[in-house]
């Protein structure tokens, strides 16, 4: 007699066994030990399994890695689709609204590089990381700008105490 683990773990869940490998690996992050004893099946079996439907510990992360690559650059193409990036400057010279400018400027073109990037990781990174840089520069800027700067500085240096 041949077993059949598959059906077996079925009648036994009463769901597809797709469903069942989820709930296990997703939902309660068995590791392939655990999970094969609750399922009743060799740990072979159920490494096979969780393999078949990317629901290894790695696989996971890179599947949610790519969608989020994938929603980011959707995204970035969203806020980038009317924007001209050799439009003129509208403000010159060394004020803080050309500073602004600037840099409001330089984070459309690092996410434009982003939308277009398929090569080396990394230019990617580097990329990436350029974005955090100016948002974080432009975030300042504007808290600067509301007065809320200063705030922002003391709140965080009551915090580490």
């Amino acid at each position: 007699m041949v077993l059949n683990y598959k059906t077996m773990v079925e009648e036994k869940f009463g769901k597809p066994l797709k469903e069942i490998m989820y709930d296990v690996c997703v939902g309660k992050g068995l590791e392939k030990w655990e999970g094969a004893k609750l399922l009743g099946v060799p740990v072979k079996t159920f490494t096979a399994w969780r393999l078949k439907f990317r629901f290894g510990p790695l696989q996971i992360q890179a599947d949610r890695a790519d969608k989020m690559r994938k929603e980011t650059i959707k995204k970035y193409k969203d806020e980038l689709n009317d924007i001209n990036l050799e439009r003129p400057f509208e403000h010159e010279g060394n004020s803080l609204k050309a500073f602004k400018e600037h840099i409001e400027r330089s984070l459309e073109l690092e996410k434009y590089k982003r939308t277009i990037q398929a090569g080396g990781k990394t230019s990617v990174i580097e990329t990436s990381l350029k974005i955090g840089i100016l948002e974080s520069t432009l975030e300042s800027i504007i808290q600067f700008e509301s007065g809320k700067l200063y705030d922002r500085y003391m709140f965080e240096v009551r915090y580490l105490k």
